[in-house]
């Protein structure tokens, strides 16, 4: 019985610049969805992320990352 791929770490992308977080969580094997904060700024640094840094997902999640 098999459970299925080991899940994975996701990595801390917060404080990046939405271009590096998309590289980042892309190579490491997810994908990713981009949101921009009700109070946006345009500064295009990751606010948040769901799920969070070092939770344990099952490659090929996506990740929200919420940027100002």
């Amino acid at each position: 019985m098999s459970l299925g791929p080991p899940l994975v770490d996701v990595p801390n992308v917060k404080r990046k610049t939405t271009s590096e977080a998309q590289q980042i969580l892309t190579a490491a094997g997810f994908k990713v969805s981009v949101q921009k904060a009700p109070f946006n700024l345009g500064l295009n640094i990751v606010a948040a992320q769901d799920p969070g840094a070092g939770q344990k997902v099952k490659p090929g999640s996506t990740i929200v990352i919420t940027v100002l």
